[in-house]
């Protein structure tokens, strides 16, 4: 048996295509779980600081290059002080890299000034303000809510 116009590259391309927007559709919705977890502990999205760059000393030594092995030590205002309510919420993102292997769907939360999404999923051993920072997880928990489920999602079209 011969099929004729069978042009199989384009339909496989359409169902990866398809596949790849389901999965999409599945990570925004760990997006809305994540900002509606973090919105839950209160607190943290009420928070206040004015906007502004503060001083930090960095000392570190290097293990490779001119300075290697040898303590390099400087100031610096590169530190982000400012916060608004909401800000960490508002940087909770899904992010499409492209690779060899046909892409990768990531979540992220916070960038350069909002440095703390971190702090917040895994808590800190000290703060410097009396004592550790309990973690407040928000990305896990909203990535383990549909982990069994996400074949059958990406499947069906993303959503269940």
């Amino acid at each position: 048996m011969r099929l004729a116009n069978w042009r199989s590259k384009e339909i496989f391309k359409r169902i990866e295509n398809r596949a790849y927007d389901n999965a999409n559709a599945v990570m925004d919705t760990v997006v809305q779980e994540a900002k509606t977890k973090l919105s839950s502990y209160g607190r943290l999205t009420n928070i206040y600081r004015p906007p502004g760059w503060s001083k930090a000393h960095v000392s570190f030594t290097p293990r490779s290059g001119r300075n290697k092995d040898k303590l390099v030590s400087f100031n610096t205002d590169k530190r982000w002080t400012g916060r608004d309510p909401g800000t960490l919420s508002s940087t909770i993102r899904r992010v499409n890299k492209d690779s060899d292997v046909g892409g990768t769907i990531r979540v992220y939360a916070g960038n350069f000034k909002i440095y703390y999404a971190r702090y917040v999923e895994h808590g800190t051993a000290s703060t410097g303000y009396g004592g550790p920072a309990p973690a407040k997880p928000f990305m896990r928990p909203s990535f383990q809510k549909i982990k069994k489920t996400i074949v059958k999602r990406i499947k069906d079209g993303g959503v269940l």
